[in-house]
């Protein structure tokens, strides 16, 4: 595992004299803000199965795939034996670990291979932040903003103002772009 987001896996901006400084500070204020996010999601669920009767002593799996589902739910999808080589993959590719998440997150293999409740905790996840993508979606189209909802097209849940394109899917809309055109054999 890595100490860094990968958003700032270069140590380049760090070396920048005075500024480097503060890149160094920020990059820990991101990472620490982040881990704080992830722990606090993953101990919100946690007590919400102990509260219905699980045991971390006894049922392992559903917690160890609730901290596996944080992570892919927040960015840090697993790329198995490839995370030993992480910020050599950050050099090549934009954010490897985000990649991995964003195609986990939408494989239904994975939900099928997490613990029940941990899968039923990802659906209702998964619905709620689909439900508001298409919520926002949806009221800026009626607000008078260009909203693509064909999922072949490269601005699939963009919203469009102008020159100005907001993607509130989070990076989502690429793959399921990518899944439709492969789906129908077709692209807009």
């Amino acid at each position: 595992a890595t100490l860094r987001e990968e958003a700032f896996m270069s140590r380049f901006a760090d070396r920048i004299p005075v500024m480097g400084k503060v890149v160094a500070a920020s990059s820990r204020a991101y990472t620490g803000y982040l881990n704080r996010l992830r722990y606090s999601s993953y101990k919100q669920i946690a007590n919400k199965f102990i509260k219905s009767g699980l045991n971390p002593n006894t049922d392992k799996k559903a917690f160890t795939d609730l901290a596996n589902m944080v992570n892919v739910f927040t960015g840090r999808g697993d790329i198995g034996k490839l995370g030993r080589i992480s910020e050599e993959l950050n050099t090549v590719f934009f954010a490897p670990r985000l990649v991995a998440s964003r195609i986990q997150a939408l494989n239904p293999v994975w939900y099928m291979k997490q613990h029940p409740a941990v899968r039923k905790e990802a659906i209702k996840s998964m619905a709620e932040f689909a439900g508001t993508v298409l919520t926002i979606t949806g009221l800026a189209k009626m607000a008078g903003a260009d909203v693509e909802f064909d999922p072949r097209s490269s601005d699939v849940f963009k919203i469009r103002v102008g020159n100005t394109r907001w993607d509130i899917a989070a990076g989502f809309g690429q793959y399921i772009r990518a899944f439709a055109q492969i789906a129908s054999g077709e692209r807009k």
